[in-house]
Formats: structure tokens, sequence, C-alpha cells
């Protein structure tokens, strides 16, 4: 287990420097942020929290597995008390030099989100994970279980990731279905499935309040970093319509709204 945390942090050191975190960083990208804090989020995502959770300013918020960490100086441009956890001590320096230029108070913690070993109970009103947390965690249960106990008695979980409807198809785009495995196949690559997110949640006792599958809403779900930067905007035009990319008839994105 150990072995495996060391090389799971080892690739996140080494890919927060690569040449699409870089374009996360750049100015013109973040300034887009601090003007409009909502942008760090996945359409119909942020609606969904404040729904249930409210106003954000004041609430103690804890994003594990915090990774570029824009939803955390999201979080922190409403007024929320922010506290940014990952297991790469890399992404968090990127995180703290961006926070520090634009006065933002974050606290940052290296720490592996199956254990949120670095909190205690009952100390946050909302965790958030985001996109690309879930295919690294080995033991979901062990990680809801530590959600629902550093969350305060009536605090929320929220969470948004690849839909696992995706993971048996290519999905390629333009394409028809073409399988590459059964959904039921989780391990080796940790490809949970819809039952498992729900029922890890249940047994850490946290209440599912809403789920949403959400469609694609842009080309980026379809396309790699290197592979955008080819595609001229006719290329990419419609992908998103089922009408023209039959992938796109399944939903790629969930989000879940739970309860302590």
């Amino acid at each position: 287990m150990e072995d495996r945390k060391i090389e799971i942090r080892n690739y996140w050191n080494g890919i927060s420097d690569s040449e699409w975190y870089r374009s996360l960083r750049t100015e013109e990208r973040l300034k887009k942020l601090m003007d409009d804090p909502k942008t760090a989020f996945y359409p119909g995502v942020l609606e969904r929290m404040e729904r249930y959770v409210g106003e954000f300013k004041g609430k103690r918020i804890l994003l594990p597995s915090s990774g570029d960490n824009h939803a955390a100086f999201a979080f922190a441009l409403m007024g929320a008390k922010v506290t940014s956890a990952d297991i790469s001590e890399r992404q968090l320096e990127h995180a703290a030099s961006i926070s520090g230029n634009w006065d933002l108070e974050i606290d940052y913690v290296c720490d592996d989100t199956t254990y949120l070993s670095a909190f205690g109970d009952g100390t946050f009103d909302l965790v958030y994970t985001s996109n690309g947390t879930l295919s690294w965690i080995d033991d979901l249960t062990a990680m809801y279980g530590n959600v629902e106990r550093v969350l305060k008695k009536g605090g929320y979980s929220a969470m948004y990731d690849v839909h696992p409807y995706t993971r048996p198809f290519t999905m390629e785009a333009w394409k028809e279905p073409a399988i590459r495995k059964s959904y039921n196949d989780v391990f080796p690559d940790l490809h949970w499935r819809v039952q498992d997110i729900v029922n890890a949640n249940a047994q850490a006792g946290l209440r599912i309040l809403e789920m949403a599958e959400l469609p694609s809403a842009d080309a980026s779900f379809w396309y790699t970093f290197e592979e955008l930067k080819t595609k001229t905007d006719e290329e990419t035009a419609n992908v998103s319509d089922w009408k023209h990319n039959p992938m796109a008839a399944i939903p790629v994105w969930i989000a879940m709204i739970a309860q302590k």
C-alpha cells in the first residue's frame, strides 16, 4: 500500500509541471476564474451544491485530491474557509503560489484522500471531490467513511467525476460504440461502478440527496490536450450532440450530493 502511495505521489508531482497543467495556470486562465469563480465548476455542479449548502461564505470546505485547485480558489473567492489537500506536494506548491499572488487565504495540507488523517472529526461543512479523484482510490468505503468522519453533523459531501457508464467503451468521437471491457471489471484500473459509489456512501452513513448524470458540454471530454491543439472549431462542432456523435448519447459525468 505504501509503495502505491509513493507511486501515485511521484506521478502527480511529475505531471504537475506538464504543458497541460501549465495551461491551467496561465494569467489569462486564472483571471477568468478570478473574475467569475463559477467557471471553476462543470455546468450544473455548483448549482446543485448551492441548492443544499446555501451560501458558501464562512463555510469550512475541504477539497481532497485538489489537483489544479481551481475549485479551491473559487470557493475562497466566494468567502469560504478553504482547506486544500492533495497527495502531491508539487501540486500544492503551485496552488499556494497562485493563491498568494491573489491574496486568497487557503490552507494547504499534503494528505491521502482515502484516510484524511490530518483532519479531526466533525471539522467541515462541505467536502468536495472533483474529476479524476475516484480512479485513484483503492477503497471507496474507507474514503467515504473518512469523509463522513470529518464532516460536521448535517454537513455535505459533493462529488463530480467521470460517469462509470463511459468505462466499458473506447469513447471515440464520431464513431459507433466500441466495447473494450465489461462494466463490472472494476480492477485493476479502479473503474468504479455507480453501485460502488452509492454503496460506499450508504455504508459510511451518508444520505444521498441527489444524483445527476450530465452530458458533455464541450470538446475537452472527447479529445486529449494534444489532440485539441490540432482541431479547428469546425472539426469539434456538434461533438456533444448525439445526433452527430453517437457516443454523446450516454452521460459522461456524474455528480452526487450526500449529507451526514
